[in-house]
């Protein structure tokens, strides 16, 4: 795809914004494509994928230290459910990784200092504040669940695990809280799924992102509803060691994101 607008001696080509573009529907295949594209670039690049990864997972043991120290055990929960709502967010830098690859710019450690000027412009960090909001409010509602299914004073999240699936008000609890986890995420994922490498991309503004995005899901919402589970599941199945696996798990859908975002939002 040929690049259109201004030309920045940090980060290239830049996209003029236009309103909001006409997308493709997605199929399986685009989604096969992204995925490979996106290990691609983890292995173009994987020491900066990897420093991301980990920033990430440490982020995920900080909010699990301070909500263990303060007792503020009800969120234990809902944060480390709704964690991956930010996610987008923290990959942006993946995301201009691999748009730096494709238009054959330096993506070297020591250009890391231009990629953060590139990422942190002020209409991604304010779409940036719109899904750390969507997750304080999913925490709040997760604490209400959580205080109407255990005690007010609940043990610690390690010593809760246990009931989650011996007793009723554990299973229950699982059951509703999964309901309404679903929907913040869906929610987020419809969001943000293109509108932050949309950002990174054009010269356009975090309302015309954002319709831009649920625009993508609306026009394949099968395929796109698959690639926001599978993104659930890999991150789910990658934050049981610790977060640990969250190191590679994350860069390399970071990366795919991009790609797929560049396969169905048309110039």
């Amino acid at each position: 795809m040929a690049a259109s607008g201004a030309l920045d001696r940090d980060r290239g080509p830049w996209r003029e914004a236009r309103g909001v573009p006409p997308v493709r529907r997605a199929s399986p295949d685009d989604l096969r494509a992204a995925l490979a594209a996106g290990w691609a670039d983890f292995r173009a690049a994987p020491w900066l994928g990897i420093m991301v990864g980990a920033i990430y997972a440490l982020g995920g043991w900080l909010l699990i230290a301070v909500i263990e120290a303060r007792d503020y055990r009800g969120l234990t929960f809902p944060v480390i459910a709704g964690f991956a709502l930010v996610g987008p967010f923290f990959a942006t830098i993946l995301y201009e990784i691999s748009r730096r690859r494709e238009y054959g710019l330096p993506f070297r450690v020591s250009d890391a200092a231009a990629m953060v000027r590139a990422t942190a412009r002020r209409q991604i960090m304010f779409l940036g504040f719109v899904l750390m909001f969507w997750l304080a409010v999913w925490s709040r509602i997760g604490v209400m669940l959580f205080a109407l299914h255990f005690s007010a004073q609940p043990d610690r999240f390690v010593e809760l695990m246990g009931q989650f699936l011996t007793t009723s008000h554990g299973i229950s609890f699982l059951i509703v809280g999964h309901a309404f986890g679903a929907f913040f995420a869906a929610v987020a994922f419809a969001i943000s799924v293109v509108a932050f490498p949309f950002l990174l991309d054009r010269d356009a503004d975090v309302i015309t992102a954002i319709v831009t995005s649920f625009k993508t899901v609306l026009a394949s919402p099968v395929v796109m509803l698959g690639w926001g589970v599978f993104i659930g599941a890999v991150l789910a199945a990658a934050s049981l060691p610790g977060f640990l696996g969250l190191i590679v798990a994350l860069p390399v859908l970071g990366h795919a994101s991009w790609h797929l975002y560049r396969r169905l939002v048309e110039d």
